[in-house]
């Protein structure tokens, strides 16, 4: 359920998608837009704000994806100050392919 009372099934894809956007340029994590938006998986929420930002205009597209790798950058930072290696080589191969798909719309 959303903040304002509103699961995922009761808006359409664009508003969910909006609301997605806006969620996470106010800096939300995944995790918190899915559980706003009632998806169960922040990968679902992160799908949902590809295919937004996808359907913007150019300038506002380069906007939104500009400040999506900044807050990536920040979360690279983050773990790179992981002493668990396997746990940091997971969370680098997410994130690259996080990158991989802001690549894609351009």
């Amino acid at each position: 359920m959303s903040a304002s009372g509103r699961g995922a099934a009761s808006g359409s894809d664009d508003t969910v998608g909006d609301r997605v956007v806006t969620l996470r340029t106010a800096g939300e994590s995944y995790a918190v837009i899915a559980k706003d938006i009632g998806v169960g998986r922040s990968m679902e929420a992160f799908d949902l704000f590809v295919a937004t930002v996808a359907k913007r205009p150019a300038r506002e597209r380069a906007k939104l994806r500009a400040d999506e790798n900044r807050r990536l950058d920040a979360i690279e930072k983050r773990n790179a100050k992981l002493t668990d290696m396997a746990q940091r080589t997971r969370r680098e191969a997410s994130l690259k392919k996080l990158r991989a798909r802001l690549i894609a719309i351009a």
